[in-house]
């Protein structure tokens, strides 16, 4: 997964969105000075007019408004509406108003709703009253309204547009960060979470399989201490007893085989399907507040300013434009209806000839403006490779109209009129569905950092649990099931005794106790994840080991067996207990040699027993290669880089050859 791409320094200071923001009142100043220059004004005028319009343009272009706090911030929009009104003053033109129509927009992106709007109507009073007092004329102050209510309506609800987007990818950008961090802190901390995911379930198996085989051993206890008791007052009854007590301890087995195969193949937690995570709000670029604004608000405004501009103008108005503009409703509330291409296309077509032709039938080069209707549907339905090719079919269609119309509508002010319109309502827009894409983007990363952080959670925790069961099972088959085997093969033999010998047969039972006692605390090490050899270097455990046996082991320990890592130790340990009591419980052997040797590079554990000669025990033997002892024996041996060698020798006999890799010997 990637990370969050900081941004440079410079797009931090000047954000290509904020640059496309002030362009639209860097054009507006713009087409101020040009208008001026249609003006009688005279040369000092000019020159003070031009003086304030560059220093707006300074403020406009080099401050880094994002970067200011918000109080600079309305400082900085104070400051360019009152360049604005200077300017106003010496030089009234049209397109002055687009300047504070940019500055509206610019306080729109950066302020909060409760802010921009005393804002923007202040701007306006200033706005308009500068203009009643340069035009004194009422019907001129009107008409100079109606020609900026529409294309300010337009872009101030594209502004908002922009705006609304410009915040919700904000916010997703910052969960994408904030969720970027976790997945950091995720990939630095998955050993605490596997060890904790491993304390729980260790804590967990230590109430369920650990407490029934805790259960399962005091039983035995209890057997054998009866047993003791009742042999001791009455060695008559010693056979019955001891009988008994085998009985208990061979329950205690069969319970601990069922424990160790509900850790080895019981089920383990499932991860969560991605497809559930990656579900996304499907929702369009605009709310549905907005979308109703751009359904009947658009339309019904154009209507009215041309109803309202014609009327001013001509003292009437033609059923003719009046039909044009109810068929240009129709056609628009049809085509934001559709969803099908050639449809939707066609409906953008009939709508640009509807007011062309509205434009040549009244002769009124300013109702052109409505075609802002057109280019917000082009920008925000149509792909933009296609937005291009209607947007050079539109103004080849202008060039064309503006040939047949009388010259007096023509005028360099009338464009940049419509240049600037056009720039204020379409770049919002523009920067609006790039915010959508990107912030869709985000959520689609987002979505999917999530899913990996949840499926990479899931997958430790699932690796740390079956680690802890598999660890868990290894200890409690190696060392338990190894002590248990020996305490059932002591009260075998103390059964056989008790008609003979009493007094063996008690010793017996007291050895088997004690095995019993030992197989509590290795229990309880177990749980506790402990290294069988507590403080006790490895060859004392060895003697200690193999010392109940008598004669019948031989132990040979050569090399540095002291200085071995404690996890090879261990492995070492375990792998002479489970060679052993494999030895004792499969075949009868006369002799079980074990060899422990420490080579330069390695440690070989190597378990030979002698007698393996009847055909049920070759069966037995052969059914060591896939027991639970040897599946641990394997898994300890090849997490350490080590390998394992199990199957019959040539005397007719049973070897296990354990080889494990180590650093210093």
């Amino acid at each position: 997964m990637n990370h969050v791409t900081p941004q440079p320094r410079l797009s931090r200071w000047f954000a290509p969105d904020t640059l496309a923001i002030q362009s639209v009142a860097v054009l507006a100043v713009l087409a101020t000075v040009i208008s001026a220059l249609h003006l009688d004004l005279t040369p000092d005028a000019f020159t003070l007019l031009v003086g304030l319009c560059g220093l707006h343009l300074v403020a406009v272009t080099l401050v880094p408004v994002r970067r200011l706090p918000p109080w600079a911030q309305v400082f900085y929009l104070l400051t360019q509406a009152l360049l604005a009104s200077v300017v106003q003053v010496f030089a009234p033109a049209a397109p002055l108003a687009y300047v504070y129509l940019a500055i509206v927009i610019q306080a729109i992106v950066l302020l909060p709703l409760w802010l921009w709007v005393p804002f923007a109507l202040l701007n306006y009073m200033v706005w308009s009253g500068l203009m009643l007092l340069a035009t004194a004329n009422l019907a001129a102050w009107l008409q100079d309204h109606l020609a900026l209510a529409f294309p300010a309506t337009c872009a101030i609800i594209a502004a908002i547009v922009y705006a609304r987007q410009q915040r919700r990818n904000e916010q997703v950008q910052q969960m994408l960060q904030q969720m970027q961090q976790r997945y950091d802190q995720l990939a630095a901390g998955l050993r605490e979470l596997q060890q904790h995911a491993m304390i729980e379930e260790r804590h967990r198996l230590a109430q369920t399989i650990i407490g029934e085989v805790q259960q399962a051993l005091t039983r035995t206890e209890q057997s054998l201490s009866a047993a003791l008791s009742s042999a001791q007052s009455n060695l008559h009854r010693l056979q019955s007893t001891v009988a008994q007590a085998r009985l208990t301890a061979a329950q205690t087995v069969e319970r601990l085989r069922g424990a160790l195969d509900t850790l080895r193949r019981g089920e383990l937690p499932t991860i969560p399907s991605l497809s559930l995570l990656l579900r996304l709000d499907d929702e369009e670029v605009m709310a549905a507040r907005l979308q109703f604004v751009q359904m009947w608000v658009l339309p019904t405004t154009f209507i009215l300013f041309a109803l309202g501009l014609n009327l001013i103008q001509h003292g009437l108005v033609p059923l003719a434009l009046i039909g044009h503009l109810l068929l240009l409703l129709l056609a628009y509330v049809a085509t934001q209806a559709t969803r099908h291409p050639l449809l939707l296309q066609a409906g953008l077509l009939g709508q640009a000839l509807l007011i062309l032709t509205m434009s040549m039938l009244v002769q009124m080069l300013s109702l052109l403006l409505g075609l802002l209707l057109v280019l917000w549907q082009l920008l925000m339905r149509l792909p933009l490779a296609l937005v291009l090719p209607y947007l050079i079919g539109i103004s080849a269609a202008l060039v064309t109209l503006a040939n047949r119309l009388s010259p007096a509508g023509l005028s360099i002010e009338a464009f940049m009129v419509g240049v600037v319109s056009s720039m204020a309502v379409g770049l919002p827009l523009l920067l609006a569905r790039y915010q959508f894409e990107r912030r869709k983007q985000a959520e689609l990363r987002l979505a999917l950092l999530a899913a990996e952080i949840e499926q990479q959670s899931a997958e430790v925790q699932i690796l740390a649990v079956s680690a802890e069961r598999t660890r868990l099972a290894r200890e409690v088959h190696d060392d338990l099931g190894s002590r248990l085997m020996l305490v059932s093969l002591q009260l075998q033999l103390a059964e056989e005794l008790a008609a003979e010998d009493a007094t063996a047969a008690l010793e017996q039972l007291e050895s088997s106790r004690e095995q019993l006692q030992a197989a509590w605390r290795g229990v309880l090490a177990v749980a506790d994840a402990e290294l069988p050899l507590g403080d006790a270097g490895l060859v004392v455990a060895l003697n200690a080991l193999v010392a109940p046996l008598g004669g019948l082991v031989h132990l040979q320990c050569t090399g540095a067996l002291e200085g071995l890592a404690s996890s090879v130790a261990s492995a070492a340990y375990r792998t002479v207990q489970e060679g052993v009591t494999n030895a004792r419980r499969h075949a009868q052997p006369n002799l079980i040699s074990v060899q422990v040797a420490a080579v330069p590079g390695y440690v070989t554990i190597t378990v030979t027993n002698d007698s393996c000669v009847t055909a049920e025990a070759v069966g037995e033997c052969s059914k060591q290669r896939s027991s639970f002892g040897l599946l641990g024996l394997r898994e300890r041996a090849e997490a350490l880089g080590g390998s394992i060698e199990v199957g019959p020798t040539d005397e007719q006999g049973w070897r296990l050859h354990v080889v494990i890799p180590v650093e210093d010997v």
